[in-house]
């Protein structure tokens, strides 16, 4: 921008000089000084605004008002998918008449180019991993914490596993949308068939009595699979890690800044459960490719004929919804299997807001009104919601379907066990280099390396382990 401004300053006195060679030199220079002024001026109004650290006094008057964007991660361009996000936009104003939000759509995989630029909303969509990235790699996020207290936001109401997903070295960055918690769905029309009944509403199976239940309905012919049991997506941060702090283990010390699998005996009796169903056949790990012999005893399966299968958020739904019903199987959700030591991953995403932001106030409080019952409310009562994070509102009706033909399902799922929640992502818990480590892709590599027979349990976490923690040695922060 600064080259592009002398750019213009040198051609407007070139002109000058040609053009006007009778007007003094001051004269001229008071022209050029006002060229240049109007041209940054006119860069500016595009452009970021000054750093917003959020820190506000007691005493400071909040003006909420005026206008602010919202860029909100819509990556289907329908009108569905943004019916949420419009309609807590449209609540706001409502309660705020003298503000206007500008909806923006974009996908999310620009933010970092409109970041730099300062063509991003004041008010735009994350995850964690997004949040944190954002946050330490742009220095664009603003806290929130002083806000969240002016405003009166009631945390005591809000599940911990949702405000979790948002905190950033004990502050609040990102403002969650939903509450996220691990869940199943399963067949129900398997389970009549196998006269097998399972507890109703939030109570969740014991983990022995689910391998019982799965063992059962695990079905073969000559070797080959019709039906099994369960399919877990057990690389995914929010399953393995129930399983690993399921029998009493921590696999995450951040006072001592350690990781510990196999150094920790009950965090690999619940690593190795995983491995043992999986080597047992009930339970197959969802996304992993299965080679030789394993592969084949499940080619003949569809993701219908697994009976429990991982639901990790209610904006899976749609997908998984019709795909049952299209096929005539009657299906429900249920909580996720209780361990020895009951932990269910739960996590959110949500709205940020840029520190370069040329209204803090207003954005401050759109991004905080997610964290309020009229705010949650007109965000999950549209299409595209998700799970109120109040629990004010946990056994409300207008999240729940009410109205369409999955009314009536086991919603409560959704909202039981919140005192067993841990942080869904890493994330959350280690810094980004560690989670980089145990990432997706590198823990379906790790499984997939075990159950194909390539490499044994303690190897492979073990190798884990070492990696994590030479890296957590050397990082300075």
């Amino acid at each position: 921008m600064l080259l592009l401004l002398k750019y213009f300053i040198i051609r407007g006195e070139i002109m000058f000089k040609c053009q006007f060679p009778a007007l003094k030199y001051g004269k001229r220079l008071a022209i050029l000084f006002l060229t240049a002024a109007l041209l940054l001026g006119a860069f500016a109004c595009g452009g970021p605004g000054p750093l917003q650290t959020g820190v506000i006094e007691d005493e400071e008057e909040l003006h909420i008002e005026g206008e602010i964007m919202f860029t909100i991660s819509n990556e289907s361009g329908t009108a569905s998918e943004a019916a949420a996000p419009n309609a807590i936009a449209n609540a706001f104003m409502l309660k705020y008449p003298n503000v206007k939000i500008i909806i923006d759509d974009a996908n999310r995989t620009t933010y970092a180019t409109r970041i730099s630029t300062g063509e991003i909303g004041d008010v735009f969509w994350c995850d964690a991993n997004d949040a944190h990235n954002y946050k330490k790699n742009h220095n664009a996020l603003m806290m929130l914490d002083y806000y969240r207290d002016r405003l009166g936001i009631d945390t005591q109401n809000i599940f911990s596993g949702a405000l979790t997903s948002g905190m950033i070295d004990g502050r609040l960055y990102m403002v969650p949308r939903n509450i996220g918690q691990q869940i199943l769905i399963y067949n129900k029309d398997a389970l009549r068939e196998a006269n097998v009944e399972i507890p109703s509403g939030g109570t969740a199976i014991a983990w022995e009595e689910f391998k019982d239940i799965c063992r059962r309905l695990t079905l073969d012919e000559n070797g080959t699979y019709t039906q099994v049991g369960a399919s877990f997506k057990i690389w995914w941060a929010p399953v393995w890690q129930a399983f690993a702090e399921g029998y009493g283990g921590t696999w995450i010390d951040t006072v001592q800044k350690k990781v510990s699998f196999v150094s920790d005996e009950n965090v690999m009796k619940g690593i190795n459960e995983i491995v043992d169903a999986c080597n047992e056949g009930w339970l197959r790990g969802d996304n992993i490719n299965y080679t030789g012999q394993k592969g084949q005893s499940y080619s003949k399966l569809s993701d219908l004929d697994y009976v429990f299968r991982t639901f990790g958020d209610m904006q899976w739904i749609t997908a998984y919804g019709n795909s049952y019903d299209n096929a005539d199987i009657d299906w429900d959700f249920c909580s996720f299997p209780a361990f020895p030591t009951h932990k269910v991953g739960a996590g959110a995403t949500g709205y940020v807001v840029y520190n370069r932001t040329r209204n803090v106030d207003t954005a401050a409080a759109f991004a905080l009104f997610f964290l309020t019952e009229d705010g949650q409310q007109a965000y999950h009562s549209a299409t595209g919601g998700n799970v109120p994070l109040l629990k004010s509102q946990a056994s409300a009706d207008f999240w729940r379907f009410e109205g369409t033909q999955w009314e009536g399902k086991n919603f409560d799922a959704f909202v039981s066990y919140p005192e067993a929640n841990i942080p869904a992502s890493v994330i959350v818990r280690a810094p980004s280099e560690i989670s980089e480590i145990l990432s997706n892709d590198n823990l379906i590599s790790a499984f997939g390396s075990i159950i194909n027979g390539q490499k044994d349990v303690q190897t492979v976490f073990a190798d884990l382990e070492t990696r994590c923690n030479e890296t957590w040695s050397k990082l300075t922060y």
